[in-house]
């Protein structure tokens, strides 16, 4: 395959597949939990009842989820077919996307999770989710395909970076400085606030919150990354 064409096909999975991950996380209920005043595991409850408002459309949304997840990976994979293997920092590429393979994996493991809610909250009996055992596997499915997609952002966090490292000096999207800006500084200080945020007592959910917007920065270069591949895939003049 040509280069031109790999970097098309590594332009439209790297724009397509996180922005559909992002729409489907921050659209589905119940997904981001908020303080609340009797504590989390009341915090817990209330999103478990917001995704039962509409359980059809959380099962939907873990299914597209599921499937876009495996753009980001995919993609850099394109990437790292097209780019040069003797520019010195082949070896970023290849410990990068070694991270977003596990990153792939324990994201799949909270889409199963959430698989195990949707079918919870769907096939839950009238009135079992209001107290009792129903609502206590429901809550528990949700507090582990929160950890599960907490560490699989982590990861992603440092995979990404490790690419975005990797092709500082091939000149496809501008300034080094504004690479390290989106990408790598939100790797930093997001990975800090996600691991920082179940030590908290108050807040928790609010510092995991904020740890989620700082990733959402390189989210956003991603997609970015992704059009600049698509624009440039016909004069890309990298060796195969």
């Amino acid at each position: 395959m040509s280069t031109a064409k790999t970097a098309k096909i590594a332009g439209l999975l790297l724009l397509i597949g996180p922005l559909i991950d992002l729409l489907v996380s921050v659209s589905r209920p119940g997904s981001f939990p908020s303080d609340h005043a009797d504590g989390a595991q009341a915090a817990m409850q209330a999103g478990v009842h917001a995704a039962a408002s509409n359980g059809t459309f959380v099962q939907l949304l873990v299914d597209l989820g599921f499937i876009a997840s495996f753009g980001l990976l995919f993609g850099f994979w394109c990437v790292d077919r097209f780019m040069s293997s003797d520019d010195g920092r082949a070896h970023l590429r290849k410990a990068g996307l070694m991270v977003l393979g596990v990153a792939l994996a324990v994201r799949t493991a909270s889409f199963a999770m959430g698989l195990l809610l949707a079918t919870t909250i769907n096939f839950a009996p009238a009135g079992a989710l209001e107290a009792g055992p129903g609502l206590d596997t429901a809550v528990m499915f949700l507090v582990m395909e929160g950890s599960f997609s907490v560490f699989a952002t982590i990861l992603n966090l440092a995979g990404v970076a490790l690419f975005a490292t990797s092709v500082m000096n091939a000149n496809l999207m501008g300034s080094k400085n504004l690479t390290g800006i989106l990408v790598i500084g939100p790797a930093v200080v997001g990975s800090f606030l996600l691991l920082l945020a179940p030590l908290l007592g108050d807040g928790v959910f609010a510092v995991f919150l904020i740890g989620n917007i700082v990733a959402l920065v390189q989210v956003v270069w991603i997609i970015v990354f992704g059009a600049v591949l698509i624009k440039k895939s016909d004069t890309l003049a990298i060796a195969s």
